[in-house]
């Protein structure tokens, strides 16, 4: 069976700059590759043929002259000029040792095209020695006077540091990478500063950019500005008018609610009250998602507190809510002020409204705190959970239908609430009571300062 093999995505770097330094290194890698291969097989081992064949030109002079020499002759010849000049060792009736095979250490590039030479070119070969002596070559061969032990200069065999280019073009590839990857970390320093403004601005903190960096990082820079600008002005315009609705609509309430106060007891009067009731509401409504949208300052607070008051306080209307706390909860979140308890109390009214009773639950996991409000009602379908997020959209076809007035902003109160802290809202099937569940996910512990590195200066 065939196993699946890792696809080329799973192997890239993530990030933008290791794919850029991938980028950067595999050529250089792959030019020093091809220039050792075509250095050690083309330059390198054809010099160390010629020397070498240059070498045995003057060993096989010297065998010959030998092969010419009588028996009496012999031990009078002595060694030549010419091998003394280049540093021949020659010794007669020397017998190869039981010990001595042919061969090369591994890590010999030059050693075997000496011995590949040496095979071919030195009349009589026997054997050669060249992993003993590192400075010489010891040759035996077979003349009409017996075998023959000849030890040659390795310097006059092959070239000496032959390593000392490919250690410079290393060097120079190293720092050529070095130089790069500087490069690449000041092209990327914009691109991060950026992507850090966008998430702060997704949180609702406006943390100042300047453009810097290549011409269309610069570019990017300057279109993200103009853009959260013009939704700054955008939102600005939008809370302004349900700020203005809801205070221009609330004194007109207040004196038809005087008036009725005033009349006479009867159906129209009670009929007129309610309308007036879910009038208020409604404007309640535009106001709290007016206020979630307005910068506010962040400081510790305590979830356990929040949840638990707003639990006594539906206990004390009367209204069925169940609690469960986890052990170990956090003692503090940083959070804006008032936001949790508004986006608690939305989803809870919601749940308590649509259905009969709730459940609470209140649980830690890792670095993340989980609080789940879950109902008894109808619920909403799957595939109109997101749109619920929404602001003013209503599911009363799913929901129901005597739940009251309602505007829908109570779960877009609670999904901008999650967004800004970094976040989520996620509704699901009750898992206890049948319903619908939402589960509010928030982090814990985040430091004050978390923006601050994404300012620039």
């Amino acid at each position: 069976m065939v196993r699946n093999l890792p696809s080329i995505k799973s192997i890239l770097p993530r990030s933008f700059f290791g794919r850029a330094v991938l980028i950067v290194v595999v050529p250089i890698l792959l030019l020093q590759i091809v220039l050792s291969v075509v250095f050690v097989q083309r330059h390198y081992e054809r010099v160390t043929q010629q020397m070498t064949g240059s070498m045995l030109d003057v060993v096989s002079v010297e065998l010959s002259r030998l092969d010419a020499l009588s028996a009496s002759a012999l031990d009078q010849a002595g060694t030549s000029d010419l091998a003394q000049a280049v540093g021949l060792d020659m010794k007669m009736s020397v017998l190869v040792p039981a010990d001595v095979e042919d061969g090369v250490a591994w890590y010999d590039l030059a050693g075997r095209e000496i011995l590949t030479v040496l095979r071919d070119a030195v009349p009589g070969y026997q054997v050669a020695m060249l992993r003993t002596d590192p400075d010489r070559a010891v040759v035996w061969a077979l003349t009409r006077h017996g075998p023959v032990q000849v030890s040659i200069p390795r310097n006059r065999l092959a070239p000496t540091n032959p390593h000392q280019l490919l250690v410079l073009v290393f060097v120079a590839s190293l720092i050529l990478v070095l130089i790069a990857l500087q490069y690449l970390r000041l092209q990327i320093r914009p691109i991060r500063r950026l992507g850090a403004a966008a998430e702060a601005y997704g949180r609702g903190q406006s943390v100042p950019v300047r453009a810097g960096g290549a011409r269309e990082i610069r570019a990017a820079a300057l279109a993200f500005v103009d853009m959260r600008n013009r939704i700054e002005r955008q939102n600005a315009q939008r809370k302004l008018m349900l700020s203005g609705l809801g205070h221009d609509m609330r004194t007109p309430l207040t004196r038809m609610r005087l008036m009725l106060s005033m009349a006479e007891p009867s159906d129209d009067r009670d009929a007129l009250e309610t309308e007036i009731t879910g009038l208020e509401k409604l404007l309640d409504g535009f106001l709290d998602y007016a206020r979630g949208e307005e910068p506010a300052g962040q400081g510790p607070v305590d979830p356990v507190q929040v949840v638990s008051d707003l639990v006594a306080r539906y206990r004390n209307a009367g209204r069925p809510v169940a609690l469960e706390m986890a052990a170990d909860l956090p003692d503090s979140l940083w959070l804006r002020d008032g936001q949790l308890d508004r986006a608690l109390d939305n989803i809870l009214g919601n749940a308590l409204e649509y259905g009969t009773r709730a459940h609470v639950c209140v649980a830690a996991q890792q670095d993340k705190l989980t609080i789940a409000i879950e109902d008894d009602g109808p619920g909403i379908a799957p595939e109109d959970r997101a749109r619920a997020c929404e602001p003013f959209v209503r599911l009363d076809k799913s929901r129901n239908q005597n739940a009251g007035v309602h505007v829908g902003l109570g779960l877009a109160i609670a999904m901008n609430m999650a967004r800004t802290h970094g976040g989520q809202l996620g509704l699901t099937d009750g898992v206890t009571l049948g319903g619908l569940r939402v589960v509010l996910t928030l982090p814990v512990d985040p430091p004050p300062d978390a923006l601050s590195s994404a300012r620039v200066s």
